[in-house]
């Protein structure tokens, strides 16, 4: 899951045990009780909104803080 696009996903309950998630966009994602043990998070990007599990230090992680993007673009394509 290298750089994988999981912005203001609902994540919780997600099992990550030891994914590589470098380089992931995590901004706005709920992980509060997701499994990130062993999980490899370096210069993945988070948000004041990403929300991490108890007792879990993003920043020891390498976790990039920076700005929420703000809403999400309407999808491309419309249903008829």
């Amino acid at each position: 899951m290298r750089e994988a696009n999981l912005r203001k996903a609902d994540a919780r309950g997600a099992v990550f045990h030891r994914a590589d998630l470098r380089l992931a966009d995590l901004r706005g994602t709920d992980l509060s009780t997701a499994d990130l043990l062993r999980a490899r998070l370096a210069d993945a990007l988070a948000s004041e909104h990403t929300r991490w599990p108890a007792g879990f230090d993003h920043a020891a992680a390498g976790v990039v803080v920076t700005e929420d993007p703000g809403p999400e673009p309407p999808p491309l394509l419309q249903p008829s």
